[in-house]
């Protein structure tokens, strides 16, 4: 085991739909057969990972584990860069973070290549072979104050398919995807009039669809930022540079699963260390890692910190 402490592990059991919580077993089994000390904490409200991971890291829990989703392994971020930053902790000094994917989505464990199976993401986390990995802070929306990600943010017609997917009580998944951007198309977004300015970039765009990534995937399924990397110290901004009409957004989302979007003229990207991004109105939906950010204000910024996550996950 690459750790002596004992593991933290923050288990949501709404996640998968409430599918996370037939997984506690199997996770108290995997370590209890290897005499691996845990404690095990379920999550009782929206945003109770963020304070109990806050809290296990003021309490010195030198590795916390996310048993969820991507909206599981968020909180548990944000938690430990709350508590690092009040406690004015060093990067030696903060708690290396791992994740059980049981979730929904799992679009970071996909990138991160943290394997699906559960019995390999534990044995991943006793390897305990960590890499140093970017994380991303928004301001905006009902987040004034920063609210930290690690996989990425979007605005427009994908947050909007993802609160729709969100809301669905029996379908999980990838399916519960399809479900829900078959009903946007019944009432297809309008543009966003955005002004957007990075760190070389200055512009104004009309766009239905606006990725700020970390990550490559999002929903499940979709590569937003297909060139992504998350230990590069740069965020991909892909953007639809003009407007989709509602009889061709079949064919560009069929670009998203295969990541080619940008072999388009629809679509651009460009990397960046921080951006704003201002609308003409409160008209952007946003999320960051599939979590509810707004659904319509009219600001954001973004700003990625590199390397300043300890992520146990493969090359």
């Amino acid at each position: 085991m690459g750790t002596s402490s004992p593991l933290f592990i923050v288990l949501n059991p709404n996640a998968a739909k409430g599918g996370a919580l037939q997984h506690r077993q199997a996770i108290e089994n995997y370590f209890l057969s290897r005499n691996i000390e845990f404690v095990l904490a379920l999550t009782e409200c929206r945003a109770d990972g963020i304070r109990l991971a806050k809290e296990a890291t003021i309490k010195g829990f030198k590795t916390i584990i996310a048993a969820g989703g991507d909206g599981t392994l968020n909180e548990i971020v944000d938690g430990i860069t709350r508590a690092i930053r009040e406690k004015n902790l060093s990067f030696e000094e903060a708690p290396v973070v791992g994740q059980i994917p049981i979730g929904r989505g799992n679009d970071f464990a996909f990138v991160a290549k943290i394997p699906q199976k559960l019995e390999e993401a534990c044995q991943l986390i006793l390897d305990g072979r960590w890499l140093p990995t970017d994380y991303g802070e928004l301001f905006g929306g009902i987040f004034p104050h920063g609210r930290c990600f690690v996989n990425g943010v979007g605005i427009g017609v994908e947050p909007q398919v993802n609160f729709i997917a969100t809301d669905f009580k029996r379908i999980s998944g990838m399916l519960s995807y399809l479900v829900a951007f078959l009903k946007i198309l019944r009432n297809f977004p309008t543009p966003m009039k955005l002004k957007v300015v990075g760190d070389n970039n200055k512009e104004q765009i009309l766009s239905q669809q606006f990725s700020i990534c970390n990550g490559r995937r999002m929903g499940s399924a979709f590569l937003m930022a297909p060139d992504s990397v998350i230990d590069d110290g740069l965020l991909n901004v892909v953007y639809a540079n003009r407007p989709i009409k509602k009889r061709a957004i079949l064919y560009y989302v069929l670009k998203f699963f295969a990541g080619t979007q940008l072999k388009t003229d629809r679509f651009s990207q460009f990397l960046t260390t921080q951006i704003s991004v201002e609308a003409d109105g409160d008209v952007m939906a946003i999320h960051c890692d599939g979590e509810e950010v707004s659904r319509g204000c009219s600001s954001l910024t973004v700003k990625v910190f590199p390397k300043q996550l300890k992520v146990i996950r493969k090359m």
